[in-house]
């Protein structure tokens, strides 16, 4: 057997464990199972915007030929990415579970849009994808039909990014106004 092999079995074992725990956890007590995630995000030249999620700093910015300064992947190209990265998380936790040794995953997320809906050239025109493909491929040496019909299964219904992309999300908030002198007051504090 391998040093890969070796690597993955126990990437699998503490993936399987960690995914087991929290099961159990949840099981145990509904309410372990509510989780929220926050990501901050500051505009602070031309279309470049500085996110903060946990600890961690992205930027996302447009292309040059939508004014931007081409420094990062654009919002709607983070979706494409959070989803794709998604599919490959779910399968790997999954595959952990299942006892499936996974050599590696490759997603292909692809979004249509029309710039339309976007720049209010037709207001009958969303502003968001009108439509996302996916090629999600797995490579693995299993032969179990059943265990890949089961991974398969769960790539497909518990993908949490899938889910946002497939069903509307309830959202609310509001856009609110300060002017200079209440800006300066609120970055002192």
């Amino acid at each position: 057997m391998g040093t890969f092999s070796t690597i993955k079995q126990e990437q699998n074992r503490v993936i399987a464990g960690a995914v087991h725990n929290v099961v159990n956890a949840i099981k145990a007590d509904h309410e372990a199972a509510q989780a929220q995630f926050t990501a901050t995000s500051s505009l602070h030249e031309g279309l470049l915007a500085d996110i903060q999620i946990r600890q961690f700093d992205l930027i996302a910015d447009e292309p040059k030929s939508l004014g931007g300064t081409d420094q990062g992947p654009n919002p709607v190209e983070l979706v494409l990415g959070a989803f794709a990265s998604c599919q490959e998380i779910v399968i790997a936790a999954y595959a952990a579970v299942l006892g499936i040794e996974v050599q590696r995953v490759n997603v292909k997320a692809t979004g249509d849009l029309d710039l339309r809906g976007f720049f209010n050239v037709c207001d009958k025109i969303r502003p968001g994808f009108n439509k996302v493909t996916y090629e999600t491929e797995i490579i693995t040496r299993e032969t179990d039909e059943a265990k890949l019909a089961q991974l398969r299964f769960f790539a497909q219904n518990r993908c949490p990014v899938l889910d946002i992309l497939q069903h509307p999300v309830e959202t609310e908030g509001n856009v609110t106004f300060k002017d200079k002198v209440e800006l300066a007051a609120y970055v002192s504090e």
